[in-house]
């Protein structure tokens, strides 16, 4: 387990992501509710801002271990990143329909 957590490591630190994901499902596809796998693989999902990847990984961490307060944080951070992303920048800030405001 040490050499592959030390491949993982390297793929990481070389910002090989891909690899580091795919040993990383690797594991997972045997032993699914390691949330340490789980909470790494989602951290490289959010540095490659695969944002709803990352939060699904995350949710299942939460799912094994509701009271780790560093996931549910990360969780919140994501789903405001996703809000954020989905406001529409051109929509109109006239919400009062004035007409000396609309073009």
């Amino acid at each position: 387990m040490d050499q592959l957590k030390k491949k993982i490591d390297k793929y990481i630190s070389n910002q090989q992501y891909i690899k580091a994901i795919e040993e990383l499902t690797k594991l997972l596809d045997n032993d699914t509710d390691n949330i340490d796998w789980l909470a790494l693989r989602a951290d490289i999902y959010y540095l490659k801002q695969e944002y709803p990847k990352a939060l699904n990984d995350y949710n299942k961490v939460l799912k094994i271990k509701k009271d780790n307060k560093i996931i549910a944080s990360k969780v919140e951070m994501i789903k405001d990143i996703l809000k954020f992303q989905a406001l529409d920048i051109y929509a109109s800030t006239n919400l009062n329909m004035d007409p000396w405001l609309d073009d």
